[in-house]
């Protein structure tokens, strides 16, 4: 049980992927009881782990999605050298289509993406 109290580092992305792979492997009807228990550990493990982030990053999401902390940027016009672009080859944007289009804030909620 030594092992249980060392904490393995990785990205979300490796865990989740481990998680899914450790998921099909106790889908096989050949796997053995010790495999399947220990299988069983390291995944729960893995999904507590997977969870806790999401929840971590979560409050942050609902920062960026109500204005909150974002970058600061300053939008200028094109300059008037030969850079600029026809309208014919690019559609300029205008306030309209901004409005249209809206950035949602919702925040979805990521329970169904894991396997557990």
């Amino acid at each position: 049980m030594a092992d249980a109290a060392r904490q393995e580092q990785m990205t979300f992305e490796q865990g989740y992927e481990e998680l899914k792979k450790i998921v099909s492997d106790l889908d096989r009807p050949d796997v053995s009881v010790h495999d399947m228990f220990e299988g069983f550990r390291r995944g729960k493990g893995l999904e507590t782990a997977l969870r806790e982030y999401l929840c971590s990053r979560e409050g942050e999401l609902t920062e960026i999605a109500e204005g909150k902390n974002l970058p600061s940027f300053e939008i200028v016009a094109p300059s008037a050298g030969g850079g600029e672009q026809s309208v014919s080859a690019h559609r300029q944007v205008g306030v309209r289509d901004l409005q249209a289009a809206p950035i949602s804030g919702e925040v979805k909620s990521s329970e169904d993406d894991l396997p557990f």
